[in-house]
């Protein structure tokens, strides 16, 4: 079985403006190379099997922003390191009455994070409570209307883009890869 990776576009929400639609961005990765491409829900989440996955993604880029004006980041993930972050119930025991989210934020280098865990940010609605490499795990306090933002308090840590998925997300997408 090929090895699986996942690419997270950041603010990649299909079809809107500045944003591919689905054949757009799935036609891209299988070109550059990518193999079983599949577009996960509309948040620019995307599973696929490749040699060089980082590789297939910046080629795909080039192709994207031709194409749909699309210019923003893409990290890419192992589908095992996501496995692996989800083991153990790593949000057990950070989750309350007031939580809102539990979330993954993915980043690429940056400045280190060197806090002492969980750590929650000045307002209150944003705590850190694992970190791995390139992934903060945070719970998110608030509602839908007034929630914190974990993508904001990492890329303020760390100083470089990041993007984020709900738990709920990468489960459903380990789950729809046959691993969980």
């Amino acid at each position: 079985m090929d090895s699986l990776s996942v690419v997270f576009y950041r603010f990649m929400n299909l079809g809107h403006p500045k944003s591919p639609v689905r054949a757009t961005l799935e036609g891209a990765l299988t070109a550059a190379g990518g193999r079983a491409v599949r577009s996960f829900q509309t948040n620019g989440t995307v599973l696929f099997a490749a040699d060089d996955p980082e590789g297939v993604v910046a080629a795909a880029g080039r192709q994207l922003e031709a194409e749909a004006g699309y210019t923003e980041v893409a990290m890419v993930r192992s589908l095992d390191s996501l496995v692996a972050a989800l083991d153990g119930s790593p949000f057990q025991g950070h989750v309350d009455s007031r939580t809102y989210r539990e979330t993954f934020t993915f980043f690429d280098g940056g400045r280190p994070v060197q806090l002492p865990l969980p750590w929650t940010n000045k307002k209150g609605d944003v705590d850190l409570v694992a970190l791995h490499e390139g992934l903060a795990l945070c719970v998110v306090r608030g509602n839908a209307s007034r929630a914190g933002n974990p993508n904001a308090e990492v890329e303020r840590l760390t100083g470089v883009p990041a993007t984020t998925r709900t738990s709920g997300t990468i489960e459903r997408l380990v789950k729809a890869a046959n691993r969980g």
